[in-house]
């Protein structure tokens, strides 16, 4: 059911157990059902949830950040680079015309640079911690302006 607003509390978690994220502490994350604002495996399983409940899933990879995939490295000439002081690590938006993607850098070879516009966490299966703090309607202008309003929304 899309066009519902979820606020929700977590903490993510990679193999290992790693947390790599987590909400802060009163200030649940917030967001609209059905805009692709958070990744499909975590918000199907939100739609699913009552308020106040409690659950940690596993999120594969491909609902998730997607799967690792070898096409997004390649490499380009220093040149090409927005700021010549680089280093491995760094990253910023490549594209053309509108349409941009980040990348981030993997390798320096001289002035050979190796490029990944996959997402740092592509590949991986993610656990979620999640409580379900609200779940509500959207309202006409949060769908029109495609965001929430309000308490841990944008305020105007």
């Amino acid at each position: 059911m899309d066009n519902q607003v979820i606020s929700f509390d977590y903490v993510l978690t990679a193999k290992g157990g790693k947390v790599i994220d987590a909400s802060v502490k009163g200030k649940p994350l917030v967001f609209i059902t059905g805009l692709g604002q958070i990744i499909p495996g975590l918000e199907n399983i939100l739609l699913e949830m009552g308020s106040r409940e409690k659950k940690t899933v596993t999120i594969e990879a491909r609902e998730a950040y997607g799967v690792y995939d070898e096409a997004l490295i390649y490499k380009v000439d220093r040149s090409k680079l927005p700021n010549p002081e680089i280093k491995v690590g760094d990253m910023f938006e490549v594209g053309e015309e509108g349409t941009f993607s980040p990348v981030s850098i993997t390798a320096i070879n001289g002035d050979e640079i190796t490029l990944d516009g996959n997402h740092p966490l592509a590949g991986e299966d993610l656990t979620f911690a999640v409580e379900l703090v609200e779940k509500r309607p959207a309202t006409a202008e949060e769908l029109a302006h495609g965001h929430v309003h309000g308490a841990g929304g944008c305020h105007h």
